[in-house]
This record gives structure tokens, sequence and C-alpha cells, in this order.
């Protein structure tokens, strides 16, 4: 179970108060926005290494722009 993703976008990473986040994340200093949601969504370690959420990634390009067009309709 991970955060909740409503306001993701324009929101510093590791942030969301209650959520146990990796050191990696809360140390990141990403912000999210389409750019940054994009390259954690096609490789999540290679964006930040040492982050412990098991996800491998989406590699379609397609699917990712789906997907961070509907995280920026959540609230």
């Amino acid at each position: 179970m991970g955060p909740r993703l409503g306001g993701v976008l324009d929101r510093p990473a590791g942030t969301i108060e209650g959520f146990r986040y990796s050191r990696a994340m809360k140390n990141s200093k990403i912000v999210w926005d389409e750019k940054s949601l994009d390259a954690y969504l096609a490789e999540p370690q290679k964006l930040v290494p040492g982050n412990l959420m098991p996800f491998s990634g989406i590699a379609d390009p397609q699917k990712r722009s789906d997907l961070i067009a509907y995280l920026g309709t959540l609230k």
C-alpha cells in the first residue's frame, strides 16, 4: 500500500504524513511534475536509487503519459 496520489503533481516526493518513505525517496529533492513522474514511472530505481518501493516501472511511453494525465485529474 502506497501513499495517496491525489495532488501528486507539484508535490515534493516523500512528504505525505503518516507514510513511511525510504530514506532515498525522502532525500531525493524531487518535486513531482510530468517530467519527473515520467522518469520515475519508466525506471524507478534509476531516478531514485535505493528506493524501497517494489515497482519495476512501465515501459510503454503512452501508458505512462495516460497515467500521468489521470494523476493530474486527482485532487
